[in-house]
């Protein structure tokens, strides 16, 4: 048995201007070093979610980050309890969103404007049906990336490269049975 599950992300993206914000003193106005303050804030951290039974059975409520839940239940069961989504889609989104917010943050380093982001994550399933054990196979992300004109789109998809090879999440598959397949089309405006 062979299903494909299909996450869809859009991230509207909202330039910032660093350098118009008031970092303070001992903040720099590099968008550059402020992203290697971040990412050095992150490094060798532990993140944690919670998992709460409901009334109902097979739903449960995960506080993501401390404040934000959402409700959660097996896939078949998503169609009826509309605003619920499954550990599939999470797991997927997680992979798409990790080499998404990784391609950003490489194309703000190598100062190229992002106008637009859009992925679709597909997550190919397979049932052995001799063990009855079920897990992905391939998961596809495919990004459209809209760039301002005159960018290089080798440069563009070299990033796009460096953000699969340096997703974390992503990462976490290499040596499993889950192959991670990452496509760009770019877009010029």
């Amino acid at each position: 048995m062979l299903d494909s599950i299909h996450v869809y992300v859009h991230l509207r993206i909202f330039i910032l201007n660093y350098d118009s914000i008031n970092l303070g003193v001992a903040e720099s106005n590099s968008r550059g070093n402020l992203q290697d303050r971040e990412m050095k804030r992150m490094a060798n951290s532990t993140f944690t979610a919670h998992l709460t039974s409901t009334d109902m059975a097979k739903i449960h409520s995960i506080t993501l980050g401390g404040y934000q839940s959402t409700a959660v239940c097996p896939p078949p069961m998503t169609k009826d309890f509309p605003g619920t989504t499954s550990p599939h889609q999470l797991f997927l989104a997680s992979i798409g969103a990790c080499v998404n917010l990784v391609f950003e943050i490489a194309l703000e380093k190598a100062r190229i404007k992002l106008l637009d982001l859009h992925s679709e994550i597909v997550g190919h399933y397979d049932t052995d049906e001799e063990s009855g054990q079920s897990r992905f196979t391939v998961i596809e992300v495919t990004t459209k990336a809209t760039v301002t004109k005159g960018v290089n789109g080798r440069k563009v998809r070299r990033l796009y490269e460096v953000a699969h090879d340096n997703c974390p999440i992503g990462n976490c598959l290499i040596g499993s049975c889950v192959k991670l397949v990452t496509n760009l089309d770019i877009a010029f405006r």
